[in-house]
């Protein structure tokens, strides 16, 4: 007879009120696979209702975002109904239970969309006038969620989030001499002296969804917006949503910009600045 593997709780909503249990992680096998980008977490449709979104490298604390800004704002979140962990084989795996969101993504409804735009900056203006808890860093006081302090060489030293803007800036100047090594000493001293300058708003944390991207906001068939995957939300300076959207545009080869710039503030200096680090570090 099969017996169910084992599994922890973290998060259920208490207030599920539906003859259909949540799903666990012993539903998975069977199924509806999502597609989803190669070498992401998985993404499986279950009941027709539910999505889980689960792997090595999905973190509780992505769920823990949806939460939060579900319970701050207005702004459309995917439903969060349940975090499991369990350990498989030599690493933990999480499964995020959420709410099936139908609709489209990706290029769409990228043009001519005017409403789009606006709504979308209601939400982010929503975003920005969250109370801050006075540092740069994840909802739970550690080190910002972006590749930049979790992907790189250097980043376990990371203990904590940055209290100013300068230390910020700092930490990014140090993973960068450490991902690019001795080739770039001359262009880490350069940086040392001027990026201190160059990375500066006016020392407010924000807190940003950090993943604006096509993909990430869903159209339902009404028209009504679903902004999905918070997994990279963490307490920002100001001008980090609109670098890591520009960082996104990629190739330029449609309106995307459009979008950008009227959903979000303009920071074009403190962007390209973050671009060229970024090509820099992962080129």
């Amino acid at each position: 007879m099969f017996e169910a593997a084992l599994y922890d709780v973290l998060f259920i909503d208490r207030s599920h009120n539906c003859p259909t249990p949540l799903p666990t992680p012993n539903d998975i096998d069977g199924s509806e696979v999502l597609p989803n980008r190669p070498g992401s977490a998985r993404l499986v449709r279950i009941q027709q209702r539910f999505i889980t979104k689960f792997g090595a490298h999905v973190r509780p604390i992505e769920a823990y975002n949806m939460l939060y800004v579900a319970k701050a704002t207005t702004v459309p979140v995917p439903k969060v109904y349940a975090i499991y962990q369990r350990r498989e084989k030599q690493s933990t795996v999480t499964y995020i239970v959420m709410q099936y969101v139908q609709g489209t993504t990706q290029h769409s409804w990228t043009c001519g969309v005017a409403s789009t735009k606006l709504t979308l900056r209601t939400y982010f203006d929503q975003l920005r006038q969250l109370e801050h808890p006075g540092y740069f860093g994840n909802i739970n006081g550690g080190p910002p969620l972006d590749d930049i302090f979790s992907a790189t060489q250097g980043a376990n030293e990371i203990k904590g989030s940055f209290a100013t803007e300068d230390e910020l800036a700092d930490w990014i100047i140090r993973i960068y001499s450490l991902e690019i090594g001795e080739r770039a000493d001359s262009k880490t001293r350069y940086y040392q002296h001027v990026l201190p300058t160059v990375l500066r708003s006016d020392g407010t944390p924000i807190f940003a969804h950090n993943d604006f991207q096509r993909k990430n906001v869903t159209v339902q068939d009404d028209g009504a917006l679903v902004i999905v995957d918070w997994e990279f939300s963490s307490w920002y300076p100001a001008y980090w949503e609109y670098s890591t959207a520009m960082f996104a545009n990629g190739c330029w080869n449609d309106d995307w910009h459009e979008y950008v710039r009227i959903a979000l503030d303009e920071y074009p200096n403190q962007s390209l600045w973050l671009s060229t680090f970024k090509l820099e570090m992962w080129s």
